[in-house]
């Protein structure tokens, strides 16, 4: 309750507003790997991902007209690559179809130095994949990614909708999304201050039912949602 209360004085205060950029800081990156790690709102997330993906591997080799024993990952944000090391871990433990090459496609900022980040991401999961007899391809695409605009933006020129036709473009056989859902534009303002609470109040207790209270990391975790916070109470 005491970041929704500075999240709503920052809608009163332009001055005291959180900068998008602080969201792009090594800081509050690092956090947001620790809120994966740590919340087991996220770790079900992610294994549920990792399931379809898997799955989707199973149907394609299964399929007569596969043309290769594979898949490739595209992901829009990677962090640490948490996610796939228990993917390449649970693929190493396939029986009879465990693909011949995994290919991951990680998406990155140019604005925050992201490829130069993501490069020891790529060294650990390569050597990760050696460990367990995968052949592991890791790229990394850098491009402009600014805050994307969601459906209240009625523009032609939307930059998320345009993302979203790209992504299409590829004609994936699976989409996996772990990310917040609740709707903190278009609905009415009460709507939203009632959805955040809910929202960030399950993250919380999330970390409060499973980290020490005097946990150095804890502390970073939440510091990490009280900037999220402030930032959505600034839109």
């Amino acid at each position: 309750m005491g970041y929704m209360l500075t999240a709503l004085k920052s809608r009163l205060n332009s001055a005291g507003n959180t900068s998008a950029m602080e969201l792009y800081s090594k800081e509050h990156v690092d956090a947001t790997q620790l809120l994966y790690e740590l919340s087991p709102c996220f770790k079900l997330g992610f294994m549920a991902a990792n399931l379809a993906i898997i799955d989707a591997a199973r149907e394609q080799k299964q399929e007569a007209n596969a043309s290769s024993n594979g898949f490739h990952v595209v992901d829009f944000d990677i962090g640490h690559g948490g996610q796939y090391m228990n993917l390449l871990l649970a693929l190493s433990g396939l029986q009879n179809s465990k693909p011949a090459i995994v290919k991951i496609t990680a998406v990155a900022s140019d604005s925050n130095g992201g490829e130069e980040r993501l490069r020891p991401v790529g060294e650990m999961l390569s050597q990760l994949a050696r460990r367990v007899g995968l052949n592991l391809c890791f790229k990394v695409v850098s491009c402009k990614l600014n805050e994307m605009p969601d459906e209240s933006v009625s523009s032609t020129e939307n930059l998320r909708d345009e993302l979203l036709r790209r992504v299409k473009g590829l004609a994936p056989r699976v989409v996996t999304v772990v990310e917040q859902e609740m709707n903190t534009n278009t609905a009415p303002f009460m709507a939203r201050v009632n959805e955040s609470c809910s929202y960030y109040g399950a993250l919380f207790d999330s970390i409060e039912s499973t980290v020490e209270r005097d946990s150095s990391e804890r502390a970073k975790v939440e510091e990490g949602l009280g900037r999220r916070i402030v930032k959505l109470g600034s839109l």
